[in-house]
């Protein structure tokens, strides 16, 4: 299979500034390796886009949740078998579903 593009919202980049942001007060070189992650996980998913899961008890849109390290959520949708969208990078202490 090849790789799927990847297609990151502006939602998804602020959401990931964000984050960075809060983990940077405290430690600079955990911000900068969790969005390393972060990117290096978009691009397995681009690879595997079947990964994450339908989560109906969020939201009944056709969109896939993938966990990293418990506690964020990559939130994406398959467009066509050609796109992996990365809609939104959350927490889980977020209100996920107003998120949507």
């Amino acid at each position: 299979m090849n790789n799927l593009e990847l297609e990151i919202t502006s939602k998804a980049y602020n959401d990931i500034d964000i984050i960075a942001d809060y983990i940077a007060k405290d430690n600079k070189a955990a911000a900068v390796k969790l969005v390393k992650l972060f990117n290096q996980t978009f691009e397995i998913l681009c690879k595997h886009p079947n990964l994450g899961k339908l989560r109906e008890d969020f939201t009944y849109l056709d969109i896939k949740f993938y966990v990293i390290k418990k506690n964020y959520l990559i939130v994406y949708r398959v467009i066509d078998n050609k796109v992996v969208r990365i809609l939104r990078v959350l927490t889980t202490y977020q209100d996920i579903c107003s998120m949507l």
